[in-house]
């Protein structure tokens, strides 16, 4: 049995062969603004008060790409949240580290839910499809 190869840079090295390979979703980043997109979606539909108190909602710039990524991979909810706690390649799309909070199932349905309400869903799917 052939025993791996250790080696004394890893993560270096796997960074190197990714950026080779190519992220598709470097491109997306270069491709759409989303913080502009948020803000138009803010404005839209608004985010929920926190008079009643409550844990703060997650960033709309974070959802945004988080339904970003759940239309290109046709995730559902339950396993989009999976691939979000998973996944490294989405991390870096959204700028989060392994120690970062990521939404539930149910925070991705309920911020969806309110962009379908406010008639903005296809704001954020138009940009991504393109």
């Amino acid at each position: 049995m052939m025993t791996p190869r250790i080696s004394l840079f890893p993560e270096q090295e796997r960074e190197d062969r990714r950026a080779k390979l190519g992220d598709p979703l470097v491109g997306l980043t270069e491709r759409v603004d989303f913080e502009a997109l948020a803000a138009r979606i803010d404005a839209a539909a608004p985010r929920p008060s926190r008079a009643k108190g409550g844990r703060p909602p997650y960033p709309t710039v974070l959802m945004i790409k988080i339904l970003a990524l759940q239309q290109l991979y046709n995730l559902a909810d339950d396993a989009l949240e999976y691939q979000l706690l998973d996944r490294r390649s989405f991390l870096r799309f959204l700028d989060l580290t392994e120690r970062s909070s990521v939404p539930d199932a149910k925070t991705i349905w309920l911020f969806r839910d309110r962009l379908a309400q406010a008639g903005v869903s296809n704001q954020v799917i138009e940009p991504v499809q393109q």
